[in-house]
């Protein structure tokens, strides 16, 4: 089985609520695939990262980059990304990483963490991606980096049925009019699972191939 948990958002205690639901349920050879967006908004940034590290250990696990993540090594790398960084909840990452570390830097283990973060995960049956694919791209090898961290409609309103299912974050399933829950289109194959913790929602796991659903 293969376990894939949406948006995080340094809600930590919201990430502890919903692992120990999947623990319960976890069998030898399951993967837990995370969708990026462990940082930004929420407090708790750093003891994320730290939980999420921890996990790897005792779990099979996938962890793929999110756009906030994008952003966050792009500002600690200098690049001018400072306004659309802090306008999307940086702040409160910088206040989690100076109560822990007394600076805004990352441990070491945080900053390899970030820089070995996947841009998507393949499966015989799925593709799991942080935002979404370009619709008028076959190739996976071809997908635009951007495409995969920030796509929106042009993907998940496109007229097509992705041979795969593509299961995705990032786009809050409100926009779907499914709040606090998953959104499954099996017309188009995909499924999003960011059911909005930003805006007080649960964090959403969704199971394949039986598609059961747990939350926080």
């Amino acid at each position: 089985m293969n376990y894939f948990i949406g948006d995080i958002h340094g809600y930590l205690d919201k990430l502890l609520s919903l692992m120990r639901k999947i623990e319960a349920e976890l069998e030898h050879g399951d993967t837990l695939v995370f969708l990026g967006d462990y940082i930004d908004r929420g407090g708790f940034s750093f003891e994320v990262i730290e939980y999420l590290i921890s996990a790897a250990k005792a779990h099979n696990a996938v962890f793929l980059k999110g756009n906030h993540e994008d952003m966050l090594l792009k500002y600690l790398g200098g690049g001018d990304v400072r306004d659309i960084y802090f306008v999307n909840g940086g702040e409160a990452t910088m206040a989690s990483y100076i109560r822990n570390c007394g600076s805004f830097r990352l441990p070491a283990r945080h900053m390899d963490f970030m820089e070995k973060l996947l841009l998507y995960y393949e499966g015989e049956d799925f593709i799991a991606v942080h935002a979404g694919l370009n619709p008028k791209i076959n190739n996976m090898k071809e997908q635009s980096e951007r495409d995969l961290l920030w796509i929106r409609e042009s993907f998940f309103r496109a007229d097509m049925k992705w041979e795969k299912t593509v299961v995705f974050g990032h786009t809050p399933t409100s926009l779907f009019h499914r709040p606090d829950s998953v959104y499954i289109d099996d017309k188009r194959n995909i499924i999003g699972v960011d059911s909005g913790v930003i805006y007080g929602g649960p964090i959403s796991c969704l199971r394949l191939p039986d598609r059961a659903v747990f939350q926080s």
